[in-house]
């Protein structure tokens, strides 16, 4: 299946909203990716990289359904703040949608949990006399 085949136009904004929401939270660059990936977890990372200078703040959600695949890969940047029991969570929210059958909710629902992670923590410093 060629990259984003088979949705419809609703479902694909509402990837879009999803993306940008988690994008505006984070500072970090989402993308989502639904479709083959024969080289697997390789061909994931290697998208990452083709992003250049801006692949160390990239996360990348990528799904080939007919394979059963999920990958998640965070550039450098991205995996300081989504760690790997962070990825595993918002993979197991995924995977749970899919068996459901429901693609794209799981799809936003992982997105949004990998948001909720990385989101920059206030820091506040108290005075004390």
């Amino acid at each position: 299946m060629p990259p984003g085949d088979g949705l419809t136009e609703s479902q694909r904004a509402r990837l879009a909203r999803a993306v940008a929401a988690a994008d505006l939270a984070t500072g970090l660059s989402f993308s989502v990716r639904l479709g083959a990936l024969e080289g697997g977890r390789r061909q994931a990372q290697a998208l990452v990289a083709a992003r250049g200078a801006g692949a160390p703040a990239t996360v990348l959600v990528a799904v080939d359904p007919l394979a059963r695949s999920l990958e998640i890969v965070t550039g450098s940047t991205a995996a300081q703040v989504l760690d790997d029991r962070t990825c595993a969570l918002a993979s197991l929210t995924m995977t749970t949608s899919f068996a459901a059958g429901d693609l794209v909710g799981g799809l936003c629902r992982g997105v949004q949990v990998l948001a909720d992670h990385g989101r920059a923590v206030a820091q506040r410093h108290l005075d004390t006399l």
